[in-house]
Parts: C-alpha cells; sequence; structure tokens
C-alpha cells in the first residue's frame, strides 16, 4: 500500500510538473505574440515617421533649391543693371571727349588761320 500511494503521488507530482509546464509554455506564447505586436508597432511608427522625415526633407531642399535660383536671378538682374549703366556712361563718356576735341579741333583751326 505505501507502493501504491508512492506511486500515485509521483503520478500526481509528474501531472502538477506538465500543468505547470504547460502553463509556462501558453505564458511564453502569450509573451511572444505580444512583444511580437509590439514589435510591429514600433516598426510600423518608425515608417510613418521616417516617411514625414523624408517629406519634410523633400520640402526643405526645394525650399533652398528655390531661394537659391531666386538670389542667382537677384544677382543676374543687377549684374545686368550694373553693365548697362557703365556702358552707357562709356558710351557717353566717349561721346562727350570727341565733342570736346572736335571743339578743341576747331578753336586751333581758326587760331592757325588767324
Amino acid at each position: 500500500m505505501a507502493t501504491s500511494e508512492a506511486g500515485e503521488a509521483a503520478n500526481q507530482g509528474r501531472n502538477a510538473v506538465r500543468k505547470a509546464l504547460d502553463a509556462a509554455k501558453t505564458g511564453s506564447q502569450e509573451a511572444k505574440s505580444e512583444a511580437a505586436t509590439a514589435a510591429e508597432n514600433v516598426a510600423q511608427k518608425t515608417k510613418d515617421l521616417s516617411g514625414k522625415v523624408s517629406d519634410t526633407a523633400q520640402d526643405a531642399a526645394g525650399k533652398v533649391k528655390q531661394t537659391a535660383q531666386d538670389a542667382w536671378g537677384s544677382v543676374e538682374d543687377t549684374t545686368q543693371k550694373i553693365k548697362d549703366t557703365m556702358v552707357g556712361k562709356a558710351e557717353e563718356s566717349t561721346e562727350s571727349m570727341k565733342e570736346t576735341m572736335r571743339e578743341g579741333s576747331a578753336k586751333l583751326k581758326d587760331n592757325m588761320k588767324n
């Protein structure tokens, strides 16, 4: 009888261990599932943020490009205005010098005749 009681106790012990292992297995599967869900959420949020960062970077790059083009256009306009002004003044100066020389030449001719 003691042997059968010991055998019964051993069976109950094995059953308890099996139940504990099953519970641990179920718990670990649940934990694994929750971890996988959390990882998926993090991956999705990271993907969403990276898309927003990329869009923001593209917007910023577009604005920088437009600003550079505007600045270059302004430089070209200013350079053309300076060129036009300088050429105009040079032409005026050349005409003025020619007129002065004509007048001086005419005076010399008059003086040489007299």
